[in-house]
């Protein structure tokens, strides 16, 4: 029931202003339709009516502050952009991202700072990744969530640095729809995690300002290792978008993406 209630929030706000034009051309035209003039009542009409226009178009053409998704059929994936496979899972009616190691994101809020992710998603095997302040698919904060904790990520330049992870007082279930609600404000991530009965999780993360600078090196045999090293490199994940990761044997399934500039 709150899934529907927020698809039509969600929906009756993206359309306001067409449904504002609706209602106004529809008084006009009840307002020519009474008076006795003509000439006047068509004028007016063709004047309202053109005005109406003009001021959908004025806010089609300014930034959106919210997006919703309900990734519930094919196509859906068309505003995403990253590697891997972003498929559509028809017994679901949902999508899921496979064999991606960089992940897929939502592009259209690479500007924002602060932002809510909600979505719905189901964890198959392993993890769901979630991405938030994303530049690109290489410098993110990730925080995986798996049936019992969550492992933050900083992916810089394409390299991965785990900091502290934070246990789940109790466990998700394999194949069970949760909530989830990450808010992004300035360092501060909260996540919050809800069944349809109460919330399960619920803490806040810290992007930290300084990490140390990964290095990769080959071995006397020729094996490529990663060393990070006391060399501090500043973190500076002020905005970007937010998006999904799963790669190897992790699977998840995702939908009702909602987005909202704070």
């Amino acid at each position: 029931m709150k899934t529907d209630m927020n698809k039509t929030n969600a929906f009756l706000r993206q359309y306001k202003h067409e449904f504002i034009a609706f209602i106004v051309n529809v008084v006009t035209a009840l307002v020519s339709f009474l008076l006795t003039n003509p000439g006047v009542a068509f004028v007016l009409t063709i004047g309202v009516f053109t005005l109406s226009i003009f001021v959908v178009i004025y806010f089609k053409t300014k930034d959106r502050d919210f997006y919703f998704m309900p990734l519930d059929r094919p196509g859906c994936e068309k505003d995403w952009v990253g590697r891997g496979k972003f498929s559509y899972v028809r017994n679901e009616n949902c999508f899921e991202i496979t064999d991606s190691h960089a992940g897929y994101i939502f592009p259209k809020i690479a500007i924002w700072d602060d932002y809510k992710l909600e979505c719905d998603f189901k964890i198959v095997n392993m993890s769901l990744g979630c991405i938030v302040r994303a530049v690109n698919l290489s410098n993110y904060v990730m925080y995986q969530l798996f049936y019992d904790r969550i492992k933050p990520h900083l992916r810089i330049n394409g390299e991965w640095i785990v900091t502290e992870e934070s246990s789940f007082e109790n466990k998700l279930k394999p194949d069970k729809w949760y909530k989830l609600t990450i808010i992004c404000e300035k360092r501060s991530i909260r996540i919050n995690v809800e069944d349809e009965k109460e919330t399960l999780f619920d803490r806040h993360f810290v992007i930290p300002p300084q990490m140390g600078v990964v290095y990769r090196e080959l071995n006397q045999k020729g094996e490529e290792t990663k060393r990070q090293t006391q060399l501090l490199q500043n973190i500076d994940f002020d905005f970007g978008s937010a998006g999904f990761r799963d790669h190897g044997d992790e699977r998840a399934f995702v939908k009702n993406v909602f987005l909202e500039k704070l």
